[in-house]
């Protein structure tokens, strides 16, 4: 058709099959994005589902924490010290008709450290011996001074 010239006939006819051959291909484009369209629709959905449970754990989380408390809040020694107050037992020792306080022998022990040219505040650790029947107590002080003070 090159050299000749084309009816009207022949142009209709061309024409057509050109709006044949695109509708195929639009009709295939078609499908295909229908295609992509579901598959993002559900990728979406679970990405959804994952986020919902992401922010139910959050919540949870946020459920168990104390509100108005934030971690490591200086309340932590106010709340150590009135746990030692309060738990405090006083102990005392009996031996026929002697009565001691554990707390007046550790008092006495301390006493005795100092006098020896300690310093009270370098008591990191003190173990307490109760032996009645001889009347002491003997000690141990930051595993290093040993001594014995009177019970009775």
């Amino acid at each position: 058709m090159a050299g000749k010239k084309m009816t009207v006939e022949d142009a209709k006819s061309v024409v057509e099959k050109f709006v044949e051959e695109t509708s195929d291909a639009v009709k295939a484009a078609a499908k295909v994005v229908e295609a992509k369209v579901e598959e993002v629709k559900a990728e979406a959905a679970a990405k959804a589902e994952v986020t919902e449970a992401a922010e139910a754990t959050e919540e949870k989380e946020t459920e168990k924490k104390k509100p108005g408390r934030k971690p490591g809040s200086k309340n932590k020694a106010a709340a150590k010290t009135a746990k030692k107050e309060a738990t405090t037992p006083e102990i005392f020792i009996q031996f026929g008709a002697a009565e001691a306080s554990v707390q007046n022998a550790v008092e006495m022990i301390k006493a005795q450290y100092v006098e020896q040219g300690h310093r009270a505040s370098s008591i990191k650790s003190l173990k307490v011996y109760l032996k009645p029947e001889d009347n002491a107590a003997y000690y141990v002080i930051n595993e290093k001074v040993a001594g014995k003070v009177d019970l009775f």
